[in-house]
């Protein structure tokens, strides 16, 4: 028999995977219009790292697409797999696909090639508040346990700085470097 307590003691876990440069790379860049007129881009890796000058101004018209030349990241694909065959069994867990991509279908679609059913949440934006606003809500909503994997340094320190305001969540935060 079921008892309502061990249902109620279970909690709901969140696993949480960037996409670009965490999960898979593909031919896309962000062009970067400087003040000076000058216009540069970057990949994905190089925009984590990227120091943002007064006056630049970002351009993602690459990521609005369908994905070209995708590649996954091996080791990583391996753990989201791994996590959502555990999200089958049991109630209470939940994989999320969270990018900074405006569009959610390319990489939805991406997977679906590989016989995955991903949910994927666009954010539409770079600024690591955004995801870490967007999971302070998930925790607000009854999650307790966070797991978050992200290859970019400013939205790992923004996620942790956020989880210091939740004490009770169980979380491991792992950044990624290079692939």
């Amino acid at each position: 028999m079921i008892k309502l307590k061990n249902i109620l003691s279970e909690g709901k876990t969140l696993s949480i995977f960037d996409f670009d440069d965490t999960l898979a790379t593909a031919d896309a860049w962000i062009y970067v219009k400087h003040k000076s007129g000058k216009e540069s881009k970057l990949d994905p890796a190089e925009f984590a790292v990227y120091d943002e000058k007064p006056g630049d101004e970002f351009d993602f018209r690459d990521f609005d697409s369908m994905l070209k030349n995708p590649k996954i990241i091996k080791k990583n694909f391996k753990l989201l797999v791994k996590q959502i065959d555990k999200a089958r069994k049991t109630t209470g867990r939940k994989v999320t696909i969270l990018t900074a991509r405006a569009l959610g279908y390319p990489v939805k679609h991406f997977f679906k090639t590989m016989g995955l059913d991903v949910y994927v949440v666009p954010v539409a934006s770079a600024d690591p508040k955004v995801k870490a606003k967007w999971v302070e809500d998930k925790i607000k909503s009854g999650y307790d346990t966070i797991y978050f994997m992200d290859d970019s340094k400013k939205n790992i320190d923004t996620m942790k700085d956020m989880l210091k305001k939740y004490p009770h969540v169980k979380n491991k935060i792992v950044h990624i470097k290079g692939h």
